[in-house]
């Protein structure tokens, strides 16, 4: 996967696990609650893009 539709794939999910855990905290998702669910989907989003911006950085330098 490219770096740049990792880094927008990171940010969609951080925005979606943001609007779930601060628009809908108690909202039941199937067997899932609002912010437990947001919150998870916000810490992949944040991981999502900091790999992609390592693996980019470490690229550069090579």
């Amino acid at each position: 996967m490219t770096t740049p539709v990792q880094i927008a794939r990171g940010l969609v999910l951080l925005a979606a696990g943001a609007v779930l855990a601060l628009g809908f905290p108690e909202a039941e998702l199937g067997w899932f609650d609002g912010r437990p669910l947001g919150t998870v989907l916000a810490i992949v989003g944040v991981l999502d893009v900091a790999e992609a911006l390592w693996k980019w950085r470490s690229t550069e330098r090579s």
